[in-house]
């Protein structure tokens, strides 16, 4: 959501399956927000383990994307990353104090940013490498935090040992948001995003390896619960948990990049393909608008719960349809009027761009180059 960059593009376009990712993440979160039951055969339970996660990977994605197209590597990129990641802050910071019965991500997602602009440099070993340093994170500190803690949440050990056990519990040892495992998630975003943009392989593999990913997320997530071995819950920071929502997470983002080169993806009309990844380009917008909506809600109907079918409706078709008209009056706007280029997006994601460019400007040749960040990438390179 929040890592997606602005010069997000191969060839002068966007990547349309990342921002399709970020249509179904945000899909994923309306429906773990307010859905008021899990759906038959409890599918719609998946979306409480899988949306922070996705928005974590679709970060990494963002972050590698930009560094890989800015062409600016030095101290501006560096800053103008910076502020994107303070604003992202701010701006969770703020919809926290909402009356919206959500858990803010965006906050985590900021600090993600921020983890992530070194990372961007390594190569493809020390890149592997680090994965398998924060997978061993993902699942060791949280089981380390509950043997300290007698899996209580209270310190059991002696007094001097209580800032680790804190500094355990803020880095992934406890809470809805492990930063452990959304690193893992962004490692693992950058790691796939590089593969996929060499990849010469046909659309069907794709296909199968992200078969094989929410293999791995149903037999880590859903059969130990079917099958009576042990229980595994959202947010429980368990191996199985963690393991398998950074799966399922990777499984979204190859399974979209196999539909765009499917003969369905190719046969959809460009103005279509571009509509299903207006939401995605406007992810912030609409985390903010759902928020707001929620909170209106909530002020006008206190004590009372606004998990509905009629609330999960209206706000897809909100989103959607906000992110959709947007698109469609900004789009021809952009065309005639270089400046509106930024907001085509979205009105937040066109806001940071200005703060990015009045406290940072990025350099004429970097201008010039992200000129056509608009246009779909469908039907370029499909196999």
């Amino acid at each position: 959501m929040s890592g997606e960059a602005p010069a997000e593009q191969s060839g002068g376009s966007r990547l349309l399956f990342v921002d399709w990712a970020r249509s179904a993440a945000y899909v994923l979160m309306v429906i773990a927000h307010v859905a008021p039951g899990d759906g038959p055969a409890r599918i719609l339970l998946v979306s409480e383990f899988l949306t922070a996660p996705l928005f974590a990977l679709l970060v990494g994605v963002g972050a590698q994307l930009s560094w890989s197209a800015s062409g600016q590597h030095g101290w501006r990129y560096v800053l103008r990353e910076v502020i994107r990641a303070a604003l992202v802050i701010v701006l969770g910071l703020l919809l926290a104090q909402s009356a919206a019965s959500v858990l803010i991500v965006l906050v985590h997602l900021g600090v993600l940013m921020l983890l992530c602009l070194p990372l961007v440099r390594l190569r493809m070993t020390a890149l592997a490498a680090f994965a398998a340093l924060a997978l061993l994170l993902a699942v060791g500190v949280p089981g380390l935090y509950r043997g300290l803690t007698g899996g209580h949440g209270v310190t059991t050990v002696a007094t001097e040992a209580e800032e680790f056990v804190m500094a355990l519990g803020l880095i992934g040892g406890i809470g809805g948001y492990r930063m452990t495992g959304l690193l893992l998630c962004a490692v693992l975003g950058m790691l796939a995003i590089r593969a996929l943009q060499s990849a010469k392989a046909a659309w069907w593999r794709g296909a199968l390896v992200s078969a094989g990913a929410f293999a791995v997320m149903l037999a880590l997530l859903v059969a130990p619960n079917l099958l009576g071995l042990y229980e595994v819950h959202a947010y429980d920071g368990t191996p199985s948990e963690q393991i398998g929502v950074a799966s399922g997470a990777l499984g979204v983002l190859l399974a979209m990049w196999a539909l765009e080169r499917s003969p369905l993806g190719r046969a959809l009309p460009s103005s279509v393909a571009q509509l299903l990844a207006a939401p995605g380009q406007a992810a912030l917008t609409l985390y903010a608008l759902q928020i707001l909506v929620l909170h209106v809600y909530q002020v006008n109907n206190q004590l009372v719960r606004d998990d509905h079918w009629w609330m999960l409706a209206l706000l897809i078709a909100l989103g959607v349809g906000f992110a959709m008209m947007w698109q469609a009056v900004l789009a021809p706007l952009a065309r005639r009027i270089p400046s509106a280029r930024p907001w085509v997006r979205g009105p937040l994601e066109g806001l940071i761009r200005g703060v990015q460019d009045l406290l940072m400007p990025r350099p004429v040749e970097a201008l010039s180059s992200a000129g056509g960040e608009t246009t779909s990438s469908h039907r370029t390179g499909a196999r």
